[in-house]
């Protein structure tokens, strides 16, 4: 029993065995190389797929008319002025038969082919002459002294009263110092406007009056006031005793004036000497005071007193040549 065994045992191994060396070589005739030395390949050209080029109209097409008849049988419109109900919109009773719209001839009132204009007459051309634009070239501002400043920060109507000295003590005067003052009155007789009046006093020993009260303000007016202050000097008269301003001022009061415009070289000849108490005194009813002088200090006695009188009327005081 053993030996048979043993002899199984042997076979079983040696049949075994020869179907492994079998199946070793059928395998390795079987599976391919991993390492390949050539490669079979075939090459071929592909080619690009055709664009088809769609050319646009040059105009745009006009679709032609149909008149074709059409045999649609007459259309069934639902529609119903009945409320709605659970069951919905209820429908006509009868159909309405179906109209097609009317033709519309786009062609009508058009002619085709050139157009023609028949002139009868030439037509007439304006000619145009362009002129050059020139700006007017603005008139230079005037200057304007220290009196017309004053005058025209007034407000109002204005009398005004031009008081011009010619007393011996203004007898040396020189020429020249005379002429700019007298210039300066003249220049503000062309700033007074229409609604304003004025009048001229000159003084030495008798009080003249350029008119008996005031005149208005006109080019023809002003320009004859201005001749007269310009031969002013030739109101001097020297048979008597001199006026001042004081004594001036005390006639010229008569007439309510709201300026005087008052030329002296201040010193009194009716008081032996300045005396500012009586600045106030005289100064009453002339309105403001607007005093000028020329040749002399600010601390000159006479200076001192125009200048008080101008304080007391709520004026001015102008030393000219400083």
């Amino acid at each position: 029993m053993k030996y048979k065994s043993s002899t199984s045992l042997l076979i079983s191994v040696t049949v075994h065995l020869i179907i492994g060396i079998i199946g070793f070589f059928y395998w390795f005739s079987v599976t391919p190389s991993r390492h390949a030395d050539s490669m079979d390949a075939i090459f071929t050209a592909v080619e690009e797929p055709k664009t088809k080029r769609i050319t646009p109209p040059k105009r745009t097409q006009i679709r032609r008319e149909t008149t074709q008849n059409t045999s649609q049988p007459n259309l069934k419109i639902l529609t119903s002025n009945q409320p709605t109900s659970h069951r919905g919109v209820v429908s006509a009773a009868e159909p309405t038969p179906f109209e097609p719209f009317k033709k519309v001839n786009l062609n009508d009132g058009i002619v085709t082919g050139p157009a023609s204009i028949e002139i009868t007459e030439a037509p007439r051309i304006q000619r145009v002459v362009e002129q050059p634009i020139t700006k007017k070239k603005k008139a230079p501002e005037r200057n304007k002294s220290r009196l017309v400043k004053f005058i025209e920060a007034q407000e109002g109507p204005q009398r005004i009263v031009y008081c011009v000295d010619l007393s011996n003590s203004m007898q040396d005067l020189p020429e020249r110092k005379l002429k700019k003052v007298v210039d300066i009155l003249r220049d503000s007789l062309t700033f007074l406007d229409p609604h304003d009046t004025f009048n001229i006093v000159a003084y030495s020993t008798e009080l003249i009056y350029y008119q008996k009260g005031f005149t208005d303000v006109s080019d023809a007016v002003v320009e004859a006031s201005s001749a007269y202050l310009a031969n002013i000097k030739t109101q001097i008269h020297k048979k008597g005793t001199d006026h001042d301003m004081l004594t001036a001022l005390t006639d010229i009061a008569e007439l309510s004036p709201t300026i005087v415009v008052l030329f002296s070289d201040g010193i009194p000849t009716s008081i032996s000497g300045p005396d500012l108490s009586l600045v106030g005194d005289h100064a009453k009813g002339n309105g403001k005071i607007f005093a000028m002088a020329i040749g002399m200090a600010p601390d000159f006695p006479g200076a001192v007193m125009l200048k008080q009188l101008a304080k007391v009327s709520k004026g001015d005081f102008w030393l000219v040549d400083r």
